[in-house]
């Protein structure tokens, strides 16, 4: 059943798209499928054919597309995640950031002094 409504969503979608690039839009003269004036309906009559044609398998679209995903949710019972287990982190991204600070016992490092010589002092 989904692998006939995958195919059926596969051809209403290319109908839909060859439907959508035939229509012309409000100032063009002329559109794909109009020809001279041989042409059996007029201009307005193609384009009132070609909206009311688009409309309705824009609606087969929209309704099998709905379908579908309501038939593989049913299906998929469970997620892929379910067994995992969550990871707690903080809210605020100001919080303590545990990986690079160092433990608060050790004492800072001091600042080497450099002490010049007596001698060079007084020169």
């Amino acid at each position: 059943m989904t692998t006939t409504l995958m195919i059926f969503q596969a051809v209403v979608s290319v109908l839909l798209i060859v439907l959508v690039l035939l229509q012309f839009g409000k100032g063009a003269e002329a559109g794909l499928l109009s020809g001279g004036g041989e042409s059996i309906m007029t201009g307005a009559q193609q384009g009132n054919i070609l909206s009311k044609a688009t409309v309705i398998l824009s609606i087969l679209f929209m309704g099998n597309s709905v379908l579908l995903s309501k038939i593989q949710s049913e299906k998929a019972g469970s997620s892929l995640l379910d067994s995992e287990t969550p990871i707690a982190r903080p809210l605020n991204s100001d919080a303590l950031d545990t990986t690079n600070a160092a433990p608060a016992t050790k004492e800072a490092p001091k600042a080497e002094s450099k002490e010049v010589p007596a001698e060079k002092k007084q020169n």
